[in-house]
């Protein structure tokens, strides 16, 4: 069987669990979805070429490092953290003016004016003024209540014609309509420009010196897109975690026709449960991990994903979830299962394709 052999090291990089917010935790070595999403922008795709991939590697040491993190909340408050306003309400923009900045943790208002340090007077006026308006259009909301109360006594009035009735009620739909409409351009558009922003400060895992041993298979156009664009292939992980490809190479890999011991070797392996599953008493796994799973740790590793309308027109990806083993190989016997073997001038690696 073909494949492309990768062999990549980085000073530093976080491979991050999607799980994590406060302490944005890394995975150990790239999952197999953040290795395919760095092979698909290098090659220029915008739609998924299938393939299969085998992560194997090692880092030299882990670190947490604190930066401070700028939080849009979802809804807008009035009594805590910072007054802004974007700059490109309608973009994927994150530009914003500082409006004006509460002094205590809760007990202010920038509405009123309360324990507030003012940075932008005519953008807070503009915020008030927004308040103001809502307010004025719910008082007016309320002759629409007022005349729904009269269409359901008109309705149970017999002097009153049906007609009638369809009259009245055609008006009242007129008028909110209207309403709606006037909220709509006057209040609800542009205060959704005014967002609270909360500053605070949030961890990160880094992992320092990482070497990567990655396997590829795919068909031969996909290969071949590969191979000439590894160029373009700048980081893997972050945009700021960059690669240094010391080789790539097209290579066969064979089904395991001889024992392999691999004594000192200190790669670590992502291994699909199910080749532990079918080769158990044919393979011998270390962990380096406390409470691991049969000799290593369990994950539910992203490779793929599809694209999944919702309601209000939004996408959410839905990841196809690979059961992994991250452990270590000590030893694996003639026979094995699934498992391939790709033999080197520098060694055997094991190769597990998901």
């Amino acid at each position: 069987m073909k494949a492309i052999r990768l062999h990549i090291k980085q000073n530093s990089a976080n491979y991050k669990k999607e799980e994590t917010v406060q302490n944005r935790m890394t995975f150990p070595l790239p999952p197999y979805s953040t290795v395919i999403g760095a092979l698909h922008k290098a090659c220029g795709y915008t739609s998924y070429h299938p393939m299969q991939v085998s992560v194997q590697g090692k880092y030299g040491s882990l670190k947490t490092k604190m930066y401070k993190d700028d939080c849009f909340l979802n809804s807008l408050n009035d009594d805590r953290n910072l007054l802004v306003k974007m700059k490109n309400p309608d973009m994927l923009s994150s530009a914003y003016q500082v409006v004006a900045t509460a002094q205590k943790a809760q007990g202010n208002s920038f509405e009123k004016g309360i324990t507030i340090n003012v940075i932008n007077e005519k953008l807070l006026e503009e915020y008030r003024f927004l308040k103001r308006t809502k307010r004025r259009i719910d008082k007016h909301k309320k002759i629409i209540n007022k005349m729904k109360t009269r269409l359901k006594e008109m309705k149970a009035d017999e002097n009153i014609s049906a007609e009638g009735v369809k009259e009245f009620d055609k008006r009242i739909k007129h008028i909110k309509a209207v309403y709606d409409e006037y909220e709509k351009v006057k209040y609800t558009i542009p205060y959704s420009h005014f967002r609270t922003l909360a500053k605070g400060p949030k961890y990160y895992e880094l992992l320092c010196d990482i070497e990567l041993i990655i396997h590829i298979v795919a068909d031969e156009n996909t290969m071949n897109d590969i191979m000439d664009n590894i160029g373009n292939l700048t980081a893997i992980g972050r945009g700021e975690d960059f690669v240094e490809v010391l080789e790539c190479a097209e290579t066969e890999l064979f089904d395991v026709d001889e024992d392999v011991d691999y004594g000192e070797a200190d790669f670590d392996v992502y291994m699909p449960v199910e080749y532990l599953e079918i080769n158990k008493d044919d393979m011998d796994i270390i962990s380096k991990t406390e409470g691991g799973y049969t000799g290593g740790t369990k994950y539910l590793m992203p490779k793929d994903y599809k694209t999944v309308q919702l309601k209000g027109g939004m996408r959410k990806r839905v990841f196809n979830r690979v059961p992994i083993i991250f452990c270590q190989l000590n030893y694996i016997e003639n026979g094995c299962k699934g498992i391939m073997l790709d033999k080197t001038e520098n060694g055997i690696y094991s190769v597990f394709l998901a």
